[in-house]
Order: structure tokens, then C-alpha cells, then sequence
């Protein structure tokens, strides 16, 4: 006998087929059809079936470096995966998608970075860093990194990079190199001025004191110039006083006004001086007439 592809032979009639997730209960006879179970939590059936029980669903073994990536449903059984920094060497020939085994991803040494990242089942390539890129770091997923510009940072470059290490920076540099220098020149110009200014203004200061010490040691009484009636006679040194009046040749009766000394002829003669020159006759005359011009030439007498 014949049956269809959902049904199986059992004995002198077709029975059918239980379908995905369940299993047989109970088988068909003449009066009755096959009766289907769902399969119980942790089993699985996968397929269209006529067995009396389902599959049991596997576990993924950590020590084969597996883990869970899809649970167990009562028509499929549980997929693995492989736990990170691992890939899969074997999958499964019945899942998709299903790791059997395991392995390490190789690391990059430093000098090397990853050119291709590790997938679920390749293992991460490693290649040498060029020039101007490095890599210090031992793992599996870090690429080569360009060298720190220092210049970039406004900063000094202290050290070259290499494949293994990044390029050393030192302290911030100044903009103009030649600031620092000129400055300092600068200032000592202008220290040196400022000395020397202040030297002169003390050498000049010094000077003007010497001088007027210098005037003041050298200013003498110069004595007054004499008529020439008074140098050609002077008073006979017999005579000691001179009066008019009854007065003093200083003093003037009618004036009302005291007098210091006497300008008599151009001269200034003082009180104590008065007697000194043969001069009663002028002096006397210039007292009464006090605002009297001087002698001029054709007055004064003829020897």
C-alpha cells in the first residue's frame, strides 16, 4: 500500500504524520486518527515525524569556550556560539549558524595591528605598522595609530615615534623663537640707559654745586669808584671827623629821612666812612640839595 508524504504505513491502512514540536500519542486504527503530543519543555522536534517522543536539546559547554546564542524551542534545538576572543574551527551539520568547537583569536604583537578583524568563524590578521603608525598594546582588535603630532599640539617633539611607540611631546613651545632672546636684550639696553642716565644727572648735579661754591668763594667787596675831585684830594689824615650843623655827614636835618650812607658825587660813603675823604663841601652840598645831578665834566675844577 502506498500513503502520502505526510502519512505512513501502518500495516493494511495509512496513518499520518505528526507534525514539527509534537510526537505520537497514540497511533491511528481504522476508526481513529494518529494522536499528537507537543514535546515537553527542554525536548524538541524538528521535523514532520510519526516517533512516540521528541529530542532532548543539547547544552553549549563552557569548557569547549561555547556559549547559548539561541534557545531551545519545542521545534528546534539549541544553537552555540562561540564566547568572545574565540571563533569557530566546526560548525554543524545539521544547524545553521551552530558552533561545535573553538579556538583562541591570535593577538597582534606590538609593532603589528589588525588589518582584519575576527569574525565568528576567521581568526583576526595581523600586519606590520608603516611608517608614521604604531601599536603598543598584545590583543586582537586595536589597529595601528598614526604618531602624535607635537607640532599640532603647540608643543615640543622630545622623541621620534617608532612601530612599538608613539612620539614623546615635551613642554608648550612659544610662537617666536626669537621673543625669548630679544627680550632679554631689550631689557639689558634698557638697564644699561637707565644707568647711564642717572650717571649724568649726579655728574651734572655735582657740577652745579661746584659752581656755586666756587662763585661764592670768589665774589669780593669791590669798592666803589671814586670822583676824581676825591682821588686827586683826599682828606688830610689829620682831620678824624666832619660835621655840618652839628651833625654827622650821614644825616640830612630838613629831609626827615634816615639815611644808610650817602651817595655823594656817585659814591656811597657810610656815616663811619665819612670822615675819611675831603669831602665837606660836595657832601654838604648834595645834602641840601639832595636830587641834584651829578657833576659833569666842565664842572669839575681846574687845577
Amino acid at each position: 500500500m502506498t500513503c502520502g508524504p505526510d502519512e505512513y504505513n501502518r500495516g493494511d491502512h495509512c496513518c499520518k504524520k505528526c507534525p514539527k514540536g509534537t510526537h505520537v500519542s497514540s497511533e491511528c486504527n481504522r476508526t481513529s486518527e494518529t494522536k499528537c503530543q507537543s514535546c515537553s519543555r527542554g525536548f524538541y522536534m524538528n521535523m514532520v515525524n510519526y516517533v512516540d517522543k521528541c529530542f532532548q536539546c543539547k547544552s553549549c559547554i563552557s569548557s569547549y569556550h561555547l556559549e547559548m546564542s539561541e534557545t531551545c524551542t519545542n521545534e528546534s534545538d539549541t544553537k552555540c556560539k562561540c564566547m568572545e576572543g574565540f571563533y569557530c574551527t566546526k560548525t554543524s551539520s545539521v544547524l545553521k549558524n551552530d558552533c561545535e568547537s573553538c579556538k583562541a583569536v591570535s593577538p597582534c604583537p606590538p609593532g603589528h595591528g589588525v588589518s582584519v578583524p575576527h569574525n565568528s568563524t576567521h581568526d583576526a590578521m595581523c600586519t606590520p605598522c608603516p611608517q608614521g603608525t604604531f601599536n603598543n598594546k598584545t590583543d586582537y582588535f586595536t589597529t595601528c595609530q598614526n604618531h602624535t603630532r607635537c607640532s599640532d599640539l603647540g608643543r615640543e617633539l622630545l622623541s621620534e615615534g617608532t612601530a612599538e611607540t608613539d612620539a614623546k611631546c615635551g613642554d608648550f613651545m612659544t610662537r617666536c623663537h626669537w621673543m625669548v632672546p630679544a627680550g632679554l636684550w631689550a631689557g639689558l639696553v634698557l638697564t644699561i640707559l637707565l644707568v647711564f642716565i642717572g650717571f649724568l644727572c649726579l655728574r651734572c648735579k655735582k657740577r652745579r654745586r661746584k659752581v656755586v661754591i666756587t662763585l661764592e668763594s670768589t665774589q669780593t667787596f669791590i669798592p666803589p669808584a671814586l670822583p676824581p675831585d676825591v682821588i686827586k684830594y683826599p682828606r688830610s689824615p689829620e682831620s678824624e671827623t666832619h660835621t655840618h650843623n652839628s651833625k654827622p655827614c650821614a644825616e640830612e636835618d630838613d629831609g626827615g629821612l634816615d639815611y644808610e650812607g650817602l651817595v655823594c658825587d656817585g659814591v656811597t660813603v657810610l656815616p663811619e666812612k665819612c670822615a675819611a675823604f675831603s669831602i665837606s663841601d660836595t657832601c654838604m652840598s648834595f645834602i641840601s640839595e639832595p636830587f641834584r645831578s651829578e657833576p659833569q665834566e666842565d664842572d669839575w675844577p681846574v687845577f
